[in-house]
């Protein structure tokens, strides 16, 4: 099965190559996450990926210690404990199924009632729009209230998603990430969570000469040598 993954990631446009997601559709959608009432627990992700993956990897994303938040990147199945991972975005398959694309640390959450059947709504409403390769599903997880960018680390390093309030970065210019949030008038929307945003060299990615980073401390030398942290 995690083979599939390497697969479906390695089919899917770039976010450049993506259209924007309707103001209508967003509006519908928040409708069914709040029927069912799981706006905690799930969101919707632009299906998009920046790379392609090599044999015997998948992108599997670790906490970090020294920043907030999280490290995606090709790693070995081979040297991954499968108890402790579950699928973090989603993308309906060829034969219309949610197939996890990226996958985080950590045990997958449990499933309930209303859980499974906003499950099958979700996919019911993009299969009845033509949304399945633009909208992804996503699980949300403790950092679900910060506002979050990312940054692209190239093929062998994959992508970074740090909190906001660690960078020097204000620009965004693509939202990819949307998570429901009620504001104080008791309005609820899908509200733009995480963001593709650019580094003093005005890309998306980091320079990072092609080759492997291989710890944190090497990603953050990286990081602050392209202006977006300290």
């Amino acid at each position: 099965m995690l083979t599939l993954q390497r697969q479906s990631y390695n089919s899917l446009p770039d976010d450049k190559d993506q259209p924007e997601i309707s103001p209508a559709h967003l509006k519908e959608i928040t409708e069914i996450i709040m029927s069912h009432n799981v706006q905690g627990k799930f969101g919707i992700h632009l299906v998009h990926g920046h790379l392609q993956v090599g044999q015997g990897k998948i992108m599997h994303g670790t906490a970090m210690t020294n920043l907030r938040d999280c490290w995606t990147r090709p790693t070995d199945i081979s040297g991954l404990d499968v108890g402790n991972m579950h699928g973090h975005i989603f993308a309906l398959s060829p034969n219309s199924e949610f197939q996890a694309y990226e996958y985080r640390q950590g045990p997958p959450p449990p499933m309930g009632i209303n859980d499974n059947a906003f499950i099958v709504a979700l996919k019911a409403y993009l299969q009845m729009h033509s949304l399945g390769s633009l909208i992804g599903l996503q699980v949300l997880n403790e950092d679900k209230d910060k506002q979050l960018q990312e940054f692209v680390l190239g093929d062998n390093n994959g992508a970074v998603m740090l909190d906001a309030k660690d960078t020097k970065i204000i620009q965004s210019y693509r939202v990819t990430g949307y998570v429901v949030e009620t504001d104080r008038s008791g309005a609820t929307e899908l509200k733009g969570k995480e963001t593709h945003t650019p580094t003093i060299r005005q890309t998306h990615q980091v320079f990072t000469d092609g080759k492997p980073l291989p710890d944190e401390e090497s990603l953050m030398n990286a990081l602050r040598a392209d202006g977006v942290i300290d």
